[in-house]
């Protein structure tokens, strides 16, 4: 079987689609510092977690303390709306946000999460300076026309993260993550140049998520 690298951009935009209409994804946000995989189940209590709290992913800052954010799994459509209907409900005196996502979010900021500088696993962090930020995007782009757009600068795998609105629809935003510092700031280079019919706003240093949009610092 060909590997993740291998398979031709396209396939790989329809399986991300496909993993995202197949997986009913939520992202809260407010959560208390200490709150606990369990206390999240709690808070949702109306809704069925696909796999327990083990559906339940708390996010980390780069210095790997609680972000106040986690993103939830639940078994079916229903119970997503369910949990959309908690959007600000209170966990103990603090209220909390609720948006839809998307699977394919979550995946790429839970592998990235609480990873400094200094840190762990191969594959970058949230904070890292080779993350580079769209803006402006045409509402109906694609993974593919990123990698057009960027074309002679690697990407790393799975490096690229379209964010969504609180509706899940798209937001006109989106993340990549270049192999190298070199290709990132080639990348800014290519700022206020157009996607279709859109000057696209190109921005690196610190991000953090704040939201239903992702925030640069």
């Amino acid at each position: 079987m060909a590997d993740s690298e291998s398979i031709n951009p396209l396939l790989k935009e329809d399986m991300s689609e496909a993993e995202d209409a197949n997986h009913f994804v939520i992202r809260c946000r407010g959560l208390p510092w200490s709150t606990t995989k369990d206390e999240v189940v709690n808070f949702f209590s109306d809704c069925t977690f696909k796999d327990g709290n083990e559906s339940v992913h708390l996010t980390l800052t780069r210095e790997g303390r609680p972000s106040g954010e986690a993103y939830i799994e639940v078994s079916t459509e229903e119970d997503s709306d369910k949990a959309l209907e908690k959007d600000k409900a209170h966990m103990g005196k603090r209220y909390i946000e609720v948006f839809k996502s998307k699977f394919s979010e979550m995946e790429w900021v839970v592998k990235r999460s609480g990873k400094g500088e200094e840190g762990g696993e191969k594959g970058g962090s949230l904070f890292e300076d080779s993350v580079v930020r769209l803006r402006g995007l045409p509402f109906d782009s694609t993974k593919v026309d990123i990698e057009k757009f960027f074309e002679g600068m690697e990407v790393t795998n799975n490096g690229i993260l379209m964010t969504s609105d609180y509706q899940g629809r798209s937001s006109g935003e989106a993340y990549v993550q270049f192999a190298s510092k070199g290709d990132a700031e080639k990348a800014l280079e290519k700022n206020k140049q157009s996607i279709g019919h859109r000057l696209v706003w190109l921005g690196m240093g610190p991000c953090y998520i704040l939201g239903p949009i992702h925030i640069f610092a």
